[in-house]
């Protein structure tokens, strides 16, 4: 699985829908916006990495159903845009698309922004915190779990990029939900398996769903994959009780 990558994320289009999202937008500092959700008291946070398009209603109204079923604070930075709108990805040769996404988006490019993230919720009050990963968030947040123990696990929504080091670097549980379109991720699991926390690790996978059901190329029109998405919600919701 060295890499793992779904043509799938820059091949469909986002799926237009006419909701409305309850949160806010926080300019941490210029070209570094995050949509923000859930009560500006709360102790226990959950970062989300959007999926290849960036702010889009439907990861939006994602974050909204994490924060009104949880009650924690949900925080949704912009890191590959900058506040700048999402450039078309469709069509883009496939080695183009990964440098660039590894351009902006890699762990060690977002590291920086992502403090700053951290901190700003830490003078919110927030003590524990755990990580959503869409597309290629769910390269980036095991790493992020291995490098900063503010973070107490993080799940992966049909990722995108991974490798078996990523799995060898996450210092806190795992939750992974691959979709039809993503790679057996057995080997992954097992290393894993093998880490202290191993027992708090868990895999559910979505073979009736393509990549991006549950962010940006959510068709919330689809009685399936609204049922998906559901189930995607109150997974997440049970981990992050759990972990934090």
């Amino acid at each position: 699985m060295s890499s793992s990558y779904s043509e799938h994320c820059c091949r469909k289009p986002p799926v237009e829908n006419n909701y409305k999202p309850k949160g806010v937008l926080v300019n941490l500092r210029e070209n570094l916006p995050v949509y923000v959700i859930g009560p500006e008291n709360a102790t226990k946070a959950v970062f989300v990495f959007y999926d290849i398009h960036g702010f889009h209603d439907n990861t939006k109204q994602l974050c909204d159903l994490i924060a009104s079923e949880t009650g924690y604070k949900v925080v949704m930075p912009d890191f590959l845009f900058k506040g700048q709108k999402p450039f078309n990805v469709l069509g883009l040769p496939r080695e183009e698309m990964i440098a660039w996404v590894m351009k902006n988006g890699s762990i060690d490019v977002i590291s920086e922004p992502a403090a700053l993230v951290r901190d700003w919720l830490k003078e919110q009050g927030v003590t524990r915190c755990g990580i959503v990963g869409l597309c290629w968030g769910g390269k980036v947040g095991p790493q992020l779990t291995g490098r900063d123990s503010f973070y107490n696990g993080a799940v992966l929504v049909h990722q995108a990029l991974m490798d078996l080091k990523d799995a060898e670097e996450a210092g806190a549980p795992i939750l992974a939900l691959p979709s039809k379109d993503e790679p057996d991720m057995t080997e992954y699991m097992n290393i894993l398996s093998k880490k202290p926390f191993g027992d708090k690790c868990g895999l559910k996978r979505f073979d009736d769903m393509p990549h991006g059901f549950a962010g940006a190329g959510a068709d919330f029109s689809n009685e399936l994959n609204v049922k998906r998405v559901q189930e995607v919600i109150q997974l997440i919701v049970s981990f992050m009780n759990d972990i934090l």
